[in-house]
């Protein structure tokens, strides 16, 4: 088990830099916490293509990666 977790160890440094790049490519928003209060809501119901709708499904599917090694590493002993 000493092997198996120093290679989800370093699966998950991996995808926590690769996650971190991809989220400093993304566009910003602009918007900020008071234009999504008031009346900024309707930038929700619409749907970006392109490149941003890719970065943003990679960004789920890595999260959803970072998370599931997470677990990984709480469960997996060091010894």
């Amino acid at each position: 088990m000493f092997i198996v977790f120093w290679i989800i160890f370093l699966l998950f440094v991996l995808v926590s830099f690769s996650l971190t790049g991809i989220i400093i490519m993304q566009e910003p928003k602009q918007g900020g916490l008071g234009e999504g209060l008031s009346g900024g809501a309707q930038d929700f119901s619409t749907t970006r293509g392109g490149t941003a709708g890719g970065l943003q499904r990679l960004t789920i599917y890595l999260g959803v990666i970072w998370g599931l090694l997470a677990l990984a590493l709480a469960v997996v002993p060091r010894v």
